[in-house]
């Protein structure tokens, strides 16, 4: 499996899609951090407060390296736009080439082939999110300075926020390799996940500015919501954040073995 993984990211240095997707990200920090906006994402109740507040504490401060985690943290919902070239880039050559059949002939086994994928996708996640959150602090330091005093339980604080954020979107990069897997072609992945990410939110947005649907406890079952409101980790209660990474686990475990199952099965052309 070492093999197929460095032989998958020997051509991903090599080609530019990577480095594209990076700069756009890059980018994006570039306004975001100039502009001083947080909000990447849908925001209901509780969030949409606390953003708010967060949004005037920055404006009246200026925006700093340490202040510049809080702005990051409410936008990293935006980065489910970023995964899913990530795991195209990474799990769909082999069924857009056809280089899949070669692999598989070569002795390699469907297990080890999946796993080399899923590994791949979420070592990209992870640089990912590392890259969004050293570039956008490192603008806001070169643009204001790094700030005063360090606050007490900063770091714990980002640590464990970054981490709760990024246990999420792994989970959304297995279920994106499920549907690289079992579709076995990129407009389908393209589709499927932009749906997967978006409808549910949309409706239960809808359900709750409505009125329909009046508890917040409902965000917690959607993995996109997931990401926004852990955003928040120090507001959140211990059973929400519990809940949500239930789901997060959840959606790893079945799409994981899910997606081994159904390609161990498939035919392939």
């Amino acid at each position: 499996m070492r093999n197929l993984i460095r032989a998958d990211i020997y051509a991903i240095v090599r080609g530019k899609a990577l480095y594209i997707t990076f700069a756009v990200i890059l980018a994006l920090n570039i306004l975001v951090i100039s502009t001083h906006n947080s909000g990447g994402g849908i925001n209901i109740g509780f969030e949409f407060d606390a953003e708010q507040a967060a949004n005037a504490t920055i404006q009246q401060q200026g925006l700093d390296g340490i202040g510049s985690a809080m702005l990051l943290y409410t936008n990293m919902d935006i980065m489910v736009y970023f995964l899913l070239p990530l795991i195209i880039l990474a799990a769909a050559p082999i069924f857009k080439h056809g280089t899949v059949k070669n692999d598989l002939a070569w002795g390699i086994s469907r297990t080890k082939l999946y796993m080399s994928k899923l590994v791949l996708c979420i070592s990209l996640c992870i640089l990912m999110v590392v890259f969004y959150m050293t570039s956008g602090m490192l603008l806001a330091t070169i643009t204001n300075g790094w700030g005063s005093v360090t606050p007490d339980g900063y770091w714990l604080g980002l640590i464990q926020t970054l981490g709760a954020q990024l246990f999420m979107l792994i989970a959304l990069a297995c279920i994106g390799v499920f549907l690289v897997f079992t579709t076995k072609r990129t407009a389908a992945v393209n589709g499927a996940y932009i749906a997967f990410c978006f409808v549910p939110l949309m409706i239960m947005s809808l359900l709750f500015e409505t009125g329909v649907v009046t508890s917040q406890r409902m965000m917690d079952f959607d993995i996109t919501m997931g990401i926004n409101r852990l955003g928040f980790l120090s507001q959140l209660q211990t059973s929400s954040i519990l809940t949500i990474f239930a789901v997060g686990a959840g959606y790893m475990v079945l799409s994981t073995v899910g997606g081994l199952a159904l390609f161990r099965k498939a035919e392939i052309k």
